[in-house]
């Protein structure tokens, strides 16, 4: 696209807000994205992205401004997904939301199944129209099968195609769907979105990336947003992916971090043999060559992209995925972690990344859930368990932490985010184990709960554990790492260590982004 042309505009914000308690999540901003591009949206987490384009679609409504949308307004008043969706608005999120139980036909032609003159439901039709749409967006999958069977990226690029060829939606929003999709995925779709672009009359894709490589090569411009406010609009052909990054860092670097670990890390001498010796570790087509050691009384954070072989990394280290090269030493003893249970039996503890699905026990009391994997402990000579001790551990716990819960026999479904996270905390700290592993340990929190987590690992878990952490958040890893291993299309590319001039926010940023190699 030629910025010198004039192009007619597909959506403008005006000055618009949006407050939550305590947040300005999104301040004043004012944009317009042009028909027939890709406009790329970038920033750091927190920066205001997915709130923004939450407001383009109805699902948040503006607290003051408008989103201009042809000749009609999305307003505070009148903001709602239907309204929006009725202006040629759709929405793809990083997790779609189908009705799981459901086919992928009924999902796709939902709201929307043809019928004939006597008002009968077409499906040889829609069968068709689904086969069509499958074969153009490369998914082999069974359009009579459920949606809830497909992978998340099937999904991704289920919802990406029915919004396109079922919905004729004109005003496309991409939040972070690129993230969980592989790399020749990512390439089909992004290769898709360049062609839409030129031959749809009047579309216009808005795309939500962390990647600058991936903005710079497929977006015509690209908005940058840092702290609710969008600073800069650039255009790509005349930019850089280095004025990119210092746009996207600007001259803030590090003022956050003390507000979310309010003590900041006592760092300890290094022992002179650490407690685990990695050397060489690696999963073929995810990671190699790692070599790290993990003292007791130290936070090691892994910094990347999705994909980038961090996950990879810390999931091994659990025996979720056998590594394929290398070894794993433990107080100098080789081990081999061929499962969790080999972990786990090695004292090795996992706080994974998806709470709900991997860690929360539904049904089941904040106490059950607090004491899980360490009942053993209350256990006396015959194996019964005294429930009096165990009860006075999980409430120490609870208080500790400061868990919001009307009781500790409260079903755990019943408390926020925040509060199940903090659970899941206590649940691994009990085990008292030698090494812990983190998985975005933050994730889903709320800002004001995230210091109390950071300084649980900090103060408590690393007092007596090595840490590995995995955050998306720099400000997080600068918070309370000792090291911070960034890897980069599944190698370590550089270690950063505390204390050090490029121990900083945006000296992480960039490497995680490999923009030095760009």
């Amino acid at each position: 696209m030629n910025p010198e042309v004039e192009f007619p505009t597909s959506y403008a914000l005006e000055r618009v807000t949006r407050l939550f308690p305590g947040v300005r999540a999104v301040d004043t901003v004012s944009m317009a994205v042009r028909s027939g591009e890709i406009h790329g949206v970038i920033g750091r987490n927190g920066a205001g992205k997915s709130v923004l384009v939450s407001m383009i679609a109805g699902l948040i409504p503006p607290t003051a401004g408008r989103i201009l949308i042809g000749d009609r307004a999305i307003t505070p008043v009148n903001a709602s997904p239907a309204y929006a969706h009725d202006l040629g608005v759709s929405l793809i999120p990083q997790e779609p939301k189908f009705a799981p139980n459901l086919s992928v036909i009924d999902n796709v032609f939902m709201g929307r199944q043809p019928t004939d003159r006597l008002g009968m439901v077409q499906r040889r039709r829609m069968a068709e129209a689904v086969d069509a749409l499958l074969a153009e967006f490369q998914l082999k999958i069974d359009p009579r099968s459920r949606v809830r069977d497909l992978s998340v990226e099937n999904q991704q690029l289920l919802a990406f195609g029915k919004a396109l060829r079922i919905e004729r939606a004109r005003v496309v929003l991409l939040d972070e769907i690129t993230a969980s999709l592989t790399r020749e995925r990512r390439q089909m779709l992004l290769e898709l979105l360049k062609r839409f672009a030129r031959e749809i009359d009047g579309i216009s894709f808005t795309l939500i990336s962390h990647r600058i490589a991936e903005v710079m090569e497929f977006c015509d411009r690209v908005t940058v947003m840092r702290d609710g406010q969008a600073v800069a609009t650039l255009n790509t052909t005349e930019s850089s992916a280095e004025e990119l990054a210092a746009w996207i860092v600007g001259d803030s670097e590090g003022v956050t971090v003390q507000a979310m670990a309010a003590e900041g890390p006592s760092l300890a001498k290094r022992p002179a043999e650490p407690l685990v010796k990695v050397a060489g570790l690696g999963v073929e087509g995810a990671f190699s060559g790692l070599d790290i050691d993990l003292c007791v009384g130290e936070v090691v954070g892994f910094a990347g992209l999705e994909g980038s072989g961090k996950d990879a990394a810390l999931e091994t280290l659990f025996g979720l995925q056998p590594a394929t090269a290398g070894t794993i030493a433990m107080d100098g003893r080789e081990i081999r972690l061929a499962t969790p249970r080999q972990a786990l039996d090695c004292g090795i503890a996992l706080l994974p990344k998806h709470r709900e699905a991997e860690a929360v026990v539904q049904n089941r009391s904040v106490e059950e859930n607090t004491l899980l994997s360490s009942y053993h402990r209350f256990a006396n000579s015959l194996g019964l368990i005294d429930g009096r001790r165990a009860s006075a551990a999980a409430a120490d716990a609870t208080r500790a932490l400061k868990v919001k819960t009307p009781s500790l026999g409260t079903m755990i479904d019943h408390l926020s985010g925040g509060n199940k996270q903090k659970v899941m905390v206590n649940r691994l700290a009990m085990t008292t184990p030698k090494v812990v592993l983190l998985n975005e340990p933050t994730r889903g929190v709320d800002l004001s709960v995230k210091p109390d987590l950071l300084r649980v690992v900090r103060t408590q878990m690393a007092a007596e554990a090595a840490v590995v952490m995995i955050s998306e958040s720099e400000d997080e890893l600068i918070a309370i790492c000792d090291r911070i291993f960034i890897f980069f299309k599944g190698r370590v590319v550089r270690v950063l260590e505390r204390g050090a001039p490029d121990f900083t926010v945006g000296d992480v940023f960039r490497e995680i982004q490999g923009v030095s190699s760009l």
